[in-house]
């Protein structure tokens, strides 16, 4: 599991329930567009009143890692307005900066 950085952009429609533009950067820094229902893509109370641009982080499954990127699946079926479903992001530096948080495993108790 990864967060991925993004950067909720602006306020897409009202339809129920709220739908934002949301987006993203891959590892060659091309910039890609997540519109989907507010409340499935972040956990934050975005409105069509909030002040844009909104950074957060969405948590994605990890498909592969290869060298220094990772592909990873986007969550709850979201898409890009491109149609993809996965996206190549740059894996994080030795200081942990960039796009992307890789979380631990979970471990059982």
């Amino acid at each position: 599991m990864v967060r991925l950085r993004a950067s909720a952009t602006r306020w897409h429609s009202d339809d129920f329930p709220g739908w934002v533009e949301v987006s993203v950067r891959d590892a060659r820094g091309r910039e890609h567009r997540i519109i989907e229902k507010a409340p499935v893509i972040t956990a934050l109370n975005v409105t069509a009143d909030a002040s844009f641009p909104i950074e957060f982080w969405i948590e994605a499954e990890t498909e592969r890692v290869d060298g220094g990127e990772i592909v990873v699946m986007l969550p709850y079926g979201m898409e890009t307005t491109e149609g993809d479903r996965s996206l190549v992001v740059a894996a994080p530096t030795s200081t942990g900066q960039g796009p992307v948080l890789v979380l631990p495993p979970c471990q059982d108790s």
